[in-house]
């Protein structure tokens, strides 16, 4: 299935960062480039003009995986078009290539634990703002009443 692509992609790139000499890590990750675009093509292509529909279930995962794909094709054509790796053009190139993890999001889609774990973070981290700013308020009111009640020293001292 494609999670299973997307992991071993991932696998791909930590062994990638880790043997940076192997020489075909270009001709792999130009596969899995391969896969990915076939498998939104064969989504866009199924799906017609729904795929970018606003009332598609999962239109923000598409607008991700043709983010994802769209670099991986700059990521691609930059490859091949710039062989040096001195200059600005080269910083923009590694920006982009490291970019390509973001592929690894993509299996939230697929395993819906997952997806449930995800939503929960996301909630968690929100209850934790607000926590935190009622706290902040509650601080602040107490620190305005302590300064107010002993905080400002007698005439007399």
């Amino acid at each position: 299935t494609m999670a299973t692509i997307i992991a071993l992609n991932a696998i791909v790139i930590g062994l990638e960062t880790d043997m940076a000499s192997f020489p075909y890590w270009d001709m792999i990750e130009n596969a899995f480039l391969a896969i990915f675009m076939a498998e939104l093509f064969v989504q866009i292509y199924s799906q017609g003009r729904s795929f970018f529909s606003r009332n598609h279930p999962d239109l923000l995962w598409n607008i991700f995986d043709v983010s994802v794909i769209t670099l991986g094709v700059i990521d691609a054509s930059m490859s091949t078009c710039l062989h040096s790796s001195h200059g600005s053009p080269a910083t923009l190139f590694r920006i982009i290539r490291l970019l390509r993890i973001m592929r690894i999001f993509r299996l939230v889609k697929f395993l819906k634990q997952l997806y449930m774990l995800a939503v929960g973070f996301i909630e968690a981290v929100k209850a934790i703002f607000w926590v935190t700013l009622l706290l902040s308020v509650v601080l602040y009111v107490c620190a305005i009443i302590m300064v107010r009640t002993y905080g400002h020293a007698s005439e007399s001292d």
